[in-house]
């Protein structure tokens, strides 16, 4: 396969990941509008200052098992080896269910400090308690990872749109029979627990029919490898904060400016989260396609091939970023009402983080898959300290817009590094 068909391929599964993500990035909009409309600006700015809290643990306390079910899985695929496999499965599997029972613990021994710290309101408390129980929905690594080695992208498209349309029909009944930010938060946690409980029906589903469900009870002929943990830590730590780099703005941005700036800055992200989701599942395509490029010795061609799919992804945003930035008032005011006019410049700058970000992501995916995951980690970790650094010393001076800038600015120097590394690595295997 030449690096022209890898790179269609790349773009034709992350299209079937779009078929359900465009159609959650359209309802998105949507119920963000609802919520707008319905709580305000302050409690708007609690709800998803809630649901970035549970986003910021879930990413502190999961490990990244579904690449290494990709990195490792793949080549014991090519070669059949169904013991091995089940012996990655087994061992992802318990490192997610150890995630899960930390992320309760954490979500919750943090929760009022930082609740006490943002001033949410009392009433609203025993919903974000029980908002705490949902982050191990959003814990769901291993049969992420199982879906996508099987290029089971389709499925996981129509997957992905089950948490927007629970929260899209869900804000259409709040709406009408003002149910107030308790109700809101009722059916945020809703949709959580549904998408987590589909993945792992999903991915379960696919084991067993390909016989390859493996035993989690102690089977000694299934030892796990040397190499798994060392990959799975570096990956986790570099996913935690990138996850940060996304959801801590809006966390430093409410305890710096308050609430309502915080939902001024959430309702741009959302915006521009038409930008942001092709994005990801740009990345989510591309680290399975160029995992196997790498595992059948050719690296060349896989460098070769990221180098395309980001050059192409970007100049995909780039139109879109302009048409952001030409109707961002009236967006602003569409998707809020009149009193989110403050939000207009917030939406034109954060789509063009996230066309930066497009370019970075699939690096990234490159860097990983090529044996980098210590020199993600350390890019990731650069970047973003600068960033949200930047951001804190910014907001007071600059107010709100300095968070889409500091964004832009890490998410460029990442790239700027993922390019330098793998155009430093000697092509040893064309």
């Amino acid at each position: 396969m030449t690096a022209r068909q890898s790179a269609n391929r790349i773009f034709r599964n992350a299209g079937a990941l779009m078929s359900g993500k465009a159609l959650g990035g359209v309802l998105s909009l949507a119920y963000l509008a609802i919520a707008a409309r319905s709580l305000g600006p302050t409690e708007m700015g609690f709800l998803v200052l809630a649901h970035a809290y549970a986003m910021v643990v879930a990413g502190v306390a999961r490990f990244q098992s579904w690449q290494a079910v990709i990195r490792f899985g793949a080549p014991m695929v090519q070669t059949r080896d169904a013991r091995g496999f089940k012996s990655l499965i087994r061992y992802s599997v318990r490192l997610d269910i150890l995630s899960a029972v930390f992320s309760i613990g954490v979500a919750l021994l943090f929760v009022g400090p930082v609740a006490r710290s943002m001033d949410w309101p009392a009433q609203a408390m025993p919903w974000v308690y029980a908002y705490c129980a949902t982050v191990p929905f959003l814990v769901a690594a291993t049969p992420t990872g199982v879906l996508r080695l099987f290029d089971r992208f389709k499925m996981l498209g129509w997957q992905l749109s089950i948490m927007p349309v629970t929260r899209f029909f869900g804000a259409i009944a709040l709406f009408i029979f003002d149910g107030g930010l308790s109700g809101f938060l009722f059916v945020w946690i809703l949709s959580a627990v549904l998408d987590g409980a589909s993945l792992w029906i999903l991915g379960w589903r696919e084991l067993d029919k390909r016989g390859l469900l493996p035993s989690l009870r102690r089977d000694p002929a299934l030892r796990p490898d040397r190499e798994w943990l060392p990959f799975m830590i570096k990956t986790t730590l570099s996913c935690t904060v990138d996850l940060a780099r996304t959801n801590l703005p809006v966390l430093i941005v409410g305890a710096v400016l308050g609430s309502a700036a915080s939902g001024f800055l959430q309702l741009a992200v959302n915006a521009s989260n038409l930008i942001a989701h092709p994005a990801s599942m740009l990345y989510q395509a591309t680290f399975p396609e160029l995992s196997r490029i790498s595992a059948a010795g050719k690296d060349a061609r896989m460098r070769k091939v990221a180098l395309r799919s980001a050059l192409t992804g970007i100049l995909v945003a780039a139109p879109i970023v302009l048409l952001f930035a030409l109707l961002r008032e009236p967006l602003a005011r569409i998707l809020g009402g009149p009193e989110f006019a403050p939000a207009a410049s917030l939406i034109a700058l954060m789509a063009l983080a996230q066309m930066v970000r497009v370019g970075s992501v699939v690096l990234e995916a490159a860097v990983v898959s090529a044996g980098g995951a210590g020199f993600a980690l350390f890019g990731q970790s650069l970047s973003a300290f600068l960033s949200l650094a930047a951001l804190t010393l910014a907001l007071p001076a600059f107010g709100v817009n300095a968070a889409p800038i500091a964004v832009i600015g890490g998410w460029a120097l990442l790239a700027a590094m993922y390019v330098a590394g793998l155009c430093l690595r000697a092509p040893a295997r064309a």
